[in-house]
C-alpha cells in the first residue's frame, strides 16, 4: 500500500474528508427568531457528565445566536429519510440572513423553545459552557453540556463521508 504525502494546506484540507463524523443541523434561538445550519465539526467529548464539542464559524448567523444565548440543539439527519439530500440543501446552501429556513419544514421544541427536525434520528438541546470556549480565528469551539435529549429506534444517522459520496454521484449524473 503506497500513501501520498500531502503538506500544503489545500491538500491537507482534501485529506482531512478521511475523518470520518456525522452530518448534523445545528440549530439556535435569539430574540425569538430561529435559525440552523449544516454541522460537521461535532464531537462527543465525555460522557460522564454528557459534553460535546462543537466548532462553528464566526461569520453564521448561528454562531451569533449560540453566543449571545449560550444554548444550541442538534439534530441527527435520518440517512434513510427520502428528503435527506434537500434537507442539507436547505440548511446548509443558503444563508439564515436571507431566509427563514423553518418556513416549510416541520420540526418540535426542545424544553427551551429550540427547533429540533422531526424527521431526525435523535435530537439534543446543550447549553454552552462559557470558560471552555476557545477562540480559534474564523472560528469558536464552544463545549457544552448535554442538558436533554430525545431518540427514536428506526432511522441511521448520517455521516458525512455518506454525504459526499451521494453528493459525488448526484455530479455524475
Amino acid at each position: 500500500m503506497v500513501f501520498t504525502v500531502v503538506t500544503d494546506p489545500a491538500r491537507l484540507n482534501q485529506a482531512l474528508f478521511r475523518v470520518t463524523h456525522g452530518l448534523y443541523i445545528l440549530t439556535a434561538v435569539h430574540r425569538g427568531r430561529k435559525n440552523g445550519q449544516c454541522l460537521d465539526a461535532l464531537m462527543q467529548v465525555t460522557n460522564a457528565p454528557p459534553r460535546v464539542a462543537i466548532g462553528v464559524g464566526k461569520r453564521s448567523l448561528t454562531h451569533e445566536m449560540i453566543a449571545e444565548t449560550g444554548r444550541f440543539a442538534f439534530s441527527a439527519i435520518d440517512r434513510e429519510a427520502p428528503d435527506c439530500m434537500e434537507v442539507i440543501r436547505h440548511f446548509g446552501f443558503q444563508s439564515g440572513r436571507d431566509v427563514d429556513k423553518f418556513t416549510g419544514y416541520e420540526y418540535s421544541n426542545t424544553p427551551n423553545g429550540l427547533p429540533l427536525l422531526v424527521s431526525a434520528v435523535a435530537g439534543y438541546e446543550c447549553m454552552v459552557m462559557p470558560e471552555h470556549t476557545v477562540d480559534l480565528g474564523s472560528h469558536s469551539l464552544f463545549i457544552a453540556s448535554v442538558d436533554w435529549a430525545q431518540t427514536r429506534e428506526s432511522g441511521d444517522p448520517l455521516t458525512y463521508n455518506e454525504y459526499r459520496n451521494t453528493l459525488k454521484q448526484e455530479r455524475k449524473n
